[in-house]
């Protein structure tokens, strides 16, 4: 935050008129700045979470309006993106589900950004939910750039990348799906991975209907919303 801010002191002139040159490297600054913030607070959430310091807040969850607000939130980001998007659910879904939403919103947002994001125009994202004995899975399948196999056990690790970060439209951070593992294990659920190189990939989470909480004590709270 301090390096932000004198950035933009900078920027506003506060400290002189800057040449287009240093305003370009300004840029470059509080760009990657703001990337590190991201990390760090990626960082903390999974952190906290193997500390055992996470708990979640599972309520009963209408699962219809869960789909429908993915469905919403991702449509317009597959329209700017030439994507087809489509929600897929079986006719045997309940109601309700008791799950943490925020939580997994963010799980199952997050694999939904990273298929647009390894996904190039033309192609499809799917989303599919069916029920399965006594549990709920949720599958995100793409027709992008894929994972290479030997590259699958470890894209849950922190950090790890997998070597098809050349053909996404934004870089990650290696943390979004250490977080999702973690969310789902605390459901627990689990959650898996197939692919097949330059042909797409599928994640799979399995979750029970009713989720047994894996933890306790207070969730970690974003700085930013602190």
């Amino acid at each position: 935050n301090v390096i932000l801010g004198y950035v933009e002191l900078l920027e506003d002139g506060i400290y002189g008129k800057l040449q287009d040159q240093q305003r370009e490297v300004c840029e470059t600054i509080a760009s990657q700045a703001r990337n590190l913030t991201r990390l760090v607070r990626r960082l903390l959430d999974v952190s906290r979470f193997e500390a055992g310091g996470g708990a979640l807040e599972c309520r009963q969850l209408n699962l219809a309006r869960f789909l429908d607000t993915l469905h919403s939130s991702f449509s317009v980001l597959a329209m700017q993106r030439s994507v087809q998007f489509h929600v897929n659910r079986s006719d045997a879904l309940p109601a309700e589900v008791r799950w943490d939403e925020d939580r997994m919103s963010e799980v199952v947002g997050n694999l939904l950004s990273n298929a647009f994001k390894f996904t190039p125009r033309g192609g499809t994202v799917e989303l599919s939910a069916a029920l399965e004995g006594n549990d709920i899975v949720l599958e995100v399948s793409d027709t992008g750039a894929g994972i290479p196999p030997e590259q699958l056990p470890r894209i849950f690790q922190k950090f790890y990348q997998a070597d098809n970060q050349a053909k996404a439209s934004a870089k990650g951070t290696g943390l979004g799906l250490a977080i999702a593992k973690e969310i789902v294990e605390a459901h627990g659920g689990s959650i898996s991975a197939t692919s097949v190189a330059g042909h797409g990939a599928t994640f799979r989470i399995t979750l029970p209907v009713a989720a047994d909480v894996r933890r306790s004590g207070p969730f970690p709270v974003h700085p930013s919303a602190a």
